[in-house]
């Protein structure tokens, strides 16, 4: 009886330690998936600032995609459309078919002074 008690002890300890150690590894890459999500994040927020300021440069109203997509590396073009979005600026295209967007706040100035 008592070899059979041994194992069950060894059967419950060893499962105790693999689901310590399996609890610990998956605390582990939630964490680090967590820093790289907040890493990702840092980098959009950054990138819809640049874009707020060139829209709300002095000189320039509206600018073209093209202009607004340089200086934002490590997004694609839907990506940088979609913070675009979120900066709350609009897309108009031009006669030529070109894009351009400009912020919804600066609409009114944008009437003033036509392309």
């Amino acid at each position: 009886m008592s070899e059979a008690l041994w194992a069950l002890v060894g059967v419950i300890v060893g499962g105790l330690l693999t689901g310590c150690v399996e609890l610990f590894l998956q605390r582990r890459q939630f964490q680090h998936e967590i820093r790289l999500l907040k890493q990702q994040r840092l980098g959009a927020e950054v990138a819809k600032e640049i874009l707020t300021e060139m829209l709300n440069h002095k000189s320039y109203v509206d600018r073209s995609f093209q202009a607004l997509r340089r200086p934002i590396g490590g997004f694609t073009d839907e990506e940088v459309r979609q913070m675009l979005h979120e900066v709350n600026a609009r897309r108009v295209e031009r006669e030529d078919g070109s894009e351009w967007w400009f912020l919804r706040s600066r609409a009114e100035e944008r009437q003033r002074n036509p392309e």
